[in-house]
């Protein structure tokens, strides 16, 4: 079967790689001049089913309404002229209950550990070398509040079949020797020893050559102007490199993946959201390794690099902010 698969990010390439281990003709069009130039570049790269918790909690209308006036929430919520961000919002807001936030914190946990152990099986058969850190990574909290509470939270996952382990200062300073002249500061936190990181750019571009290799064609630099749809399925795609004709199409455009979606009359529940991140390189240390804190994201999938925080800001969205608070621990 002929498949077509619209995007060159780590979904699309994973996508490409599994399609043609089943034996199909897979090209894939990237707008970019490489594959990964987007979400999938400037990212925290945590493969973490101990950080599956989803952000439609109980708590997330009143930080969102709070974010309004207030810049120190988690989340933030700017106000816009688009209409499909209250369309969306209104969705999310559906999904903020105890019991459905239950539901899908233990469903996209087990999506997480699934996908983890496809990704553990492709790295091993391919010997694919991305930065990878297995040591599993460490979540730590400032205070006793904070801590109790994202042990009771944890206990969820737990029961769900994640490994956990709850620590003092004393072993997290061990874990993490460049957190030693911050212990007092350090209630105590949770190891999840599975966890792992790696550099999500690496692995696909990686990933991509094999597929490469293999026969499939990227196609880069290719920019999708159109889809057009004939009776019940899709016709054709229109790049500015041509049209292009297939059996089967797969969407994986990320955050752009609804505004295509919408010129064949498809609504997909997908908005955007803008977050940040900030990789310096790491010549001096002692750097963290691969810790969480209750304010800020510290992940080091090198000893060349450290990496704060998660995403890069989606182009044409600026309504919500995964808003990230980065402190320089002393040393």
């Amino acid at each position: 079967m002929r498949v077509l698969i619209l995007g060159g990010g780590v979904v699309g390439i994973t996508t490409a790689y599994q399609l043609q281990k089943d034996g199909h003709t897979v090209t894939v069009l990237e707008q970019a001049p490489q594959v990964a130039e987007g979400a999938s570049w400037a990212n925290a790269g945590m493969i973490a089913p101990g950080h599956s918790f989803v952000w439609s909690s109980p708590a997330a209308p009143k930080i969102l309404l709070k974010s309004l006036f207030l810049k120190d929430q988690a989340l933030r919520f700017k106000l816009s002229a688009d209409p499909h961000l209250y369309s969306w919002s209104l969705r999310f807001l559906m999904q903020c209950t105890a019991a459905k936030a239950r539901r899908n914190t233990l469903l996209k946990h087990r999506l997480a550990v699934h996908s983890q152990s496809v990704l553990q099986t492709v790295v091993r058969e391919e010997a694919i070398q991305y930065d990878r850190t297995s040591a599993g990574i460490l979540y730590f909290h400032r205070s006793r509040e904070a801590l109790d509470k994202g042990v009771a939270n944890m206990r969820l996952l737990e029961a769900d079949g994640q490994e956990i382990r709850i620590v003092d200062a004393q072993e997290i300073v061990h874990h993490e020797p460049a957190l030693a002249a911050s212990r007092g500061s350090i209630a105590g936190g949770i190891l999840c020893p599975t966890d792992e990181t790696g550099d999500a750019a690496k692995f696909t571009r990686a990933l991509a050559a094999i597929v490469e290799t293999r026969g499939s064609k990227i196609l880069t630099g290719t920019r999708i102007v159109g889809i057009e749809r004939g009776n019940e399925a899709i016709a054709r795609v229109v790049t500015d490199k041509g049209e292009f004709v297939a059996d089967t199409y797969v969407l994986c455009l990320g955050a752009e993946s609804p505004i295509l979606a919408r010129k064949i009359g498809l609504g997909l529940p997908i908005y955007p959201v803008k977050g940040y991140s900030l990789t310096i390189p790491s010549s001096t240390g002692p750097w963290l390794q691969n810790s969480l804190s209750s304010t800020s994201t510290i992940s080091l999938p090198s000893r060349r690099w450290a990496i704060a925080s998660a995403s890069p800001p989606p182009r044409n969205s600026q309504a919500m902010t995964a808003a990230t608070s980065l402190r320089i621990l002393p040393s």
